[in-house]
């Protein structure tokens, strides 16, 4: 198949969150498999730094109709990974040459509307520019929506490049739609008759994320659990009609997120201090040591450790995770690491319990690459207490480490922790807790500590159960091209 996926980031060129590694990983998984991928995003040239000088030029000049009878003239860059791979990069500087994505210092950028709209408009354009062809075209959250908007709009329906295109959006995160002023639909190029509540409009405003659910083929998600609870008004984000309508015409499903084994692998990673595998545990133990070294603990061997990494955020579920902690910095021999950047509040509370338990809490605020290695090796525990979670990828990680995830069961977490306590042990992978509240949290907290304390050989059974599990991409690609088929 010829398949164009469209996407506002992907690693390692720039990343944000967990978009950016399906889009890496799944065209990686499908090329693999004989298809051809093109992936087209924006150049980011502060984000992509050194990156930025080793893309080659596709398209010299491609003007992009925009509002108000306009033309922007962009530039193609690409990089070519293998024969059935290529990443397409849109230069526009006006809108892409920032030092971060979608916003600066919390404040979104005021225009991020007008970015999007050109994007996707630029996304139409390349391929036609490119002559692609493609059978399915891929859309990616409410930066890429519009992609779907377009393939069935007069503007683009009579091109040939499109005469056979099925679409698909998939939907990373609902909580976040692109809602703007309708004002924003001169950016578009399309005539007012989108906006209306079978595309565009919602509450008198424009709504990307809308307009790519309601004008796809096909609409999925990144976790079977998902799929189920955006169908609810309390995980909707008030687009549950919307979801409900394509459900009933069985256009909706949720296929969980790999993860990329070569990425992530204990016996191979050169990111942390000493490698292992299920059979060779040893290096798990040198990973520890550095990683209470790294945070500023004392490398106590029997005390254990539990990491978090983690945009500071409400939809994770850290707010209640810093409520609880004092129960456990004062009495518990325990120690915890966080990796993380994002509310305020939350950083400074963080900040303050490292200040006052120096020996039981360490603190990165921010984000480092490595570091999260070090995290996911090192520790004994990894706590995800998400009050949703599309999918989540940290758990995956966590549990191919050995590190026993202990998580609220939402989404993909659903999903993919089996709990010791609802199973028998020789299928548990890890801690699995429902009511987002301290008590819960910190029960399922102490169910750990006990575990590791009390019962080592149960514990070491279900880190072998988590390291055994396969979670690669390969069987993700393959329920993708069952769905592309399908279109």
């Amino acid at each position: 198949m010829n398949i164009v996926l469209a996407t506002s980031e992907a690693f390692p060129y720039a990343k944000t969150g967990g978009l950016a590694d399906v889009a890496a990983a799944l065209p990686q998984a499908l090329s693999k498999n004989g298809h051809k991928v093109s992936v087209i995003m924006p150049c980011y040239p502060q984000v992509f730094k050194e990156k930025y000088a080793t893309l080659s030029v596709a398209i010299e000049k491609l003007g992009v109709p925009f509002a108000y009878g306009q033309t922007k003239w962009c530039r193609v860059l690409k990089d070519k990974i293998n024969k059935n791979l290529t990443f397409y990069f849109i230069e526009y500087n006006e809108f892409f040459d920032r030092p971060t994505l979608y916003d600066y210092q919390g404040e979104e950028y005021d225009d991020n509307a007008a970015r999007y709209c050109f994007l996707s408009r630029a996304v139409m354009e390349t391929t036609i520019a490119l002559n692609l062809k493609p059978d399915v075209l891929h859309s990616n959250d409410w930066h890429t929506a519009l992609c779907n908007v377009y393939l069935r709009s007069n503007l683009y329906q009579s091109y040939e490049n499109f005469e056979n295109t099925k679409s698909l959006i998939t939907i990373h995160n609902i909580g976040y739609q692109g809602i703007f002023h309708k004002d924003n639909m001169i950016n578009t190029g399309l005539s007012w008759d989108y906006f209306d509540d079978s595309c565009l409009e919602y509450h008198d405003q424009i709504n990307f994320l809308k307009g790519g659910i309601m004008c796809a083929d096909k609409v999925n998600t990144v976790s079977p659990s998902y799929a189920s609870e955006i169908l609810l008004p309390e995980y909707a984000f008030d687009l549950e009609g919307a979801l409900q309508h394509i459900d009933y015409l069985g256009n909706l499903s949720g296929i969980l997120n790999g993860i990329d084994t070569d990425e992530w692998n204990p016996k191979t990673d050169k990111k942390i201090p000493a490698n292992f595998s299920v059979k060779k545990m040893k290096g798990k133990a040198v990973c520890k040591a550095e990683l209470q070294k790294q945070f500023g603990l004392p490398q106590k061997p029997n005390t254990p450790v539990f990491g978090v990494i983690s945009r500071l955020a409400t939809q994770k579920g850290l707010d209640v995770f810093a409520y609880c902690l004092d129960l456990f910095l004062i009495h518990d021999d325990i120690q915890f690491v966080l990796l993380g950047s994002g509310d305020k509040t939350l950083e400074a509370r963080f900040s303050e319990l490292a200040a006052i338990y120096p020996e039981k809490f360490g603190c990165y605020i921010g984000y480092n690459d490595k570091v999260s290695h070090l995290v996911e090796a090192g520790s004994d525990f990894f706590v995800m207490p998400s009050r949703y979670e599309p999918c989540g990828l940290n758990q995956m990680y966590s549990m191919a480490y050995g590190t026993v995830p202990i998580v609220r069961g939402t989404g993909g977490l659903e999903d993919t922790v089996t709990d010791c306590d609802a199973e028998p042990i020789a299928k548990a992978t890890g801690f699995k807790f429902y009511d987002l509240t301290g008590h819960a949290l910190s029960e399922s907290i102490g169910r750990a500590m006990n575990l590791y304390h009390n019962s080592r050989d149960n514990y070491k059974i279900i880190q072998r159960n988590g390291m055994n599990k396969n979670f690669s991409w390969d069987h993700t690609a393959n329920q993708y091209e069952s769905l592309y088929l399908d279109l």
